[in-house]
């Protein structure tokens, strides 16, 4: 008996490998990870100058880890042993209270954050438009009290003070009070994503609106639908996957615009909709605002009084343009991370009356697609 024992371990754990082995093998492979938001790896190519060059085996060790069986659950298992082993605040993402999943505080880069804000700055001195700088705070930094002890410092007391010492020729607005107000009766922040929820994005879009006593359309005019079961790119990327799933909500005012999406190298796609469902079929719901991110969105609405609105934008103003096309004939979303053109151009060629520059802070603190403003 107690040979047979001292044999029982080491033949499990030699069966284990041996079927995760021909599992691996036998397995159809995934090209995508949904839950992910990534392409995995491709199996790399043999050959002999990469295995000296060792980078055969640094890709053989990623294409093992994108394709071994079982491996969400496995990063599930590894989430939640550090969050027993009390290393929650240690992460990327928090585990916090409420059943928030909240992203761990972006490095502080100031000289990257003032060198895209004086770009900025200087595109809407140089065009002489009337502009806008509006942030949209960190969940963390405005949700500090559901933290996990230990957490790190969120850096958006500073951003916002830099960012009004360091522009001249556009304002800033900054919209926190207005976004807490609205958090203590009503979800701003979503629990699974790092974006605003439709009805934060209608507070960010009133609080800029009302600040520079100008009319808001009101909330009770929407006709607002619900959609459970929306695990955003938080949830996919923490591996906290017994989170319950966020809810996404529709705010239709009844306006009919017309909305043409374009993107370099691809016919024009135009929909009468700020709304692609079939993306309410996916986890990640949140691409059902504008389907997603583009090079270049144009919105219309020719029954609105005001004219042309350029947005300089990161995915936060997806959920706000809705809004704001109320009041504008025509609203262009641009990305800067797809857009290689003359936006000075664009302006001119477009006729663009106003700017609005509207970014996270935390991408302000990582992008330098600013570059290409010009």
């Amino acid at each position: 008996m107690k040979r047979w024992v001292r044999w029982l371990c080491p033949a499990v754990f030699a069966a284990a490998i041996f079927a995760g082995a021909a599992l691996l093998l036998l397995l159809p492979k995934r090209d995508l990870s949904e839950r992910e938001k990534r392409y995995l790896a491709e199996f790399p190519a043999l050959s002999w100058s990469a295995l000296e060059e060792g980078t055969f085996q640094s890709q053989w060790e990623t294409w093992l880890s994108d394709h071994f069986p079982g491996r969400d659950a496995f990063v599930g298992i590894n989430a939640y042993e550090m969050l027993l082993t009390g290393r929650n605040a240690l992460q990327d993402i928090y585990f916090a209270k409420e059943d928030y999943l909240i992203n761990a505080p972006t490095a502080l880069n100031l000289e990257l954050f003032t060198t895209t804000l004086q770009r900025f700055d200087n595109f809407a001195k140089n065009t002489g438009l009337p502009a806008s700088l509006v942030m949209v705070p960190a969940t963390g930094s405005m949700k500090e009290s559901l933290l996990p002890l230990g957490h790190g410092a969120y850096p958006d007391d500073t951003l916002f003070a830099a960012a009004g010492e360091t522009v001249s020729s556009m304002t800033v607005y900054d919209l926190r009070p207005q976004l807490a107000q609205a958090d203590r009766t009503r979800q701003v922040f979503y629990r699974t994503d790092h974006h605003l929820t439709a009805y934060g994005a209608y507070t960010l879009y009133a609080a800029w609106r009302e600040t520079q006593g100008r009319t808001v359309r009101p909330a009770e005019d929407y006709t607002v639908t619900a959609y459970p079961g929306f695990c955003g790119t938080t949830w996919s990327s923490s591996g906290y996957f017994l989170t319950p799933p966020d809810t996404v909500e529709l705010w239709d005012s009844g306006l009919t615009p017309t909305v043409t999406i374009t993107d370099g190298g691809k016919d024009p796609v135009v929909s009468d909709s700020f709304f692609f469902p079939s993306h309410l079929e996916e986890l990640d719901m949140y691409p059902v605002y504008l389907d997603g991110n583009h090079t270049l969105t144009k919105i219309e609405n020719p029954d609105a009084p005001d004219g042309t609105l350029l947005v300089i934008k990161d995915s936060y103003a997806h959920a706000v343009a809705p809004f704001l096309s109320e009041h504008y004939r025509t609203v262009y979303l641009l990305d800067l991370r797809y857009y290689r053109g003359n936006v000075t151009q664009l302006v001119q060629d477009y006729g663009v009356e106003e700017l609005l520059f509207l970014y996270g802070t935390s991408t302000l603190l990582t992008d330098t697609n600013s570059a290409w403003l010009f």
